[in-house]
């Protein structure tokens, strides 16, 4: 997309006049090109709060309201966050439908971090999952190291084996991971209220990633949570991007 860029207000508009928090979610005049994406396009319906963006190995489901990433307060406690714009249930919906027939592999969902991403619109990764991942996903909840309930999901660090950022080897990461039984709720407000709040971390720092527990959705999800710096003694360091686990491109 080149030339002038102007919101119109048939296709892809913003419910809003302007982000409620325009320093941390970002202004409606801004050119990065998920954004422009959002709003220019034609093809999804005008009701719609999202629209999908095809990749090579994966999928973006894109809200078209303005919203730069997970930093955004309103994902937390503000025009993004109530049951109208529950992204990650609508991001499984979709991804279950494409990657499960006939089935790619267990259907993974993931936001990276403010300083991981490369575009500034929010967008959730749909893909499948590395191999290997649900296996040590298995073995840690087995062992106890994933948290049965949100209030123990800070606490509750485990290593999964991901790739590097090179794509040329997998290694040992730290992940906060809780198993839930449903999506139905407001992740990031979770992520927030339940990590966030008692660490004193940054929302801009962290990577959120969701990975069906079974075969069908009865099973559950395992919630996983990382940064850049967390760590799991002695040495497997954390990070702040979902393609580690997930096959996107």
């Amino acid at each position: 997309m080149t030339g002038e860029v102007t919101v119109t207000g048939e296709h892809g508009e913003s419910a809003l006049s302007a982000p409620p928090d325009p320093q941390l979610c970002g202004s409606i005049t801004d050119l990065d090109t998920l954004w422009k994406i959002a709003w220019e396009c034609e093809e999804r319906p005008k009701t719609s709060r999202w629209l999908v963006a095809k990749g090579e190995k994966g999928h973006l489901l894109v809200p078209t309201d303005r919203i730069q990433g997970i930093e955004c307060p309103d994902l937390v406690s503000g025009a993004y966050s109530d049951k109208d714009h529950h992204y990650w249930q609508w991001a499984w919906d979709r991804a279950d439908d494409w990657f499960s027939k006939p089935l790619w592999g267990t259907v993974g969902l993931g936001v990276n971090s403010a300083t991981s991403r490369s575009k500034n619109q929010l967008h959730i990764h749909m893909s499948v999952v590395v191999s290997g991942v649900t296996d040590d996903l298995k073995k840690a909840r087995a062992a106890g190291t994933v948290a049965k309930d949100l209030a123990h999901w800070p606490s509750q660090l485990t290593t999964v084996h991901g790739w590097d950022r090179d794509k040329k080897a997998l290694v040992p990461e730290s992940y906060r991971v809780v198993h839930t039984d449903s999506l139905n709720f407001n992740l990031f407000a979770a992520l927030h209220d339940y990590v966030i709040t008692p660490t004193g971390e940054k929302m801009a720092a962290q990577t959120l990633i969701v990975i069906g527990a079974g075969s069908s959705q009865k099973d559950g999800y395992y919630l996983l949570n990382s940064r850049k710096d967390l760590t799991k003694p002695p040495a497997d360091p954390g990070v702040g991007y979902c393609d580690s686990l997930l096959i996107c491109k």
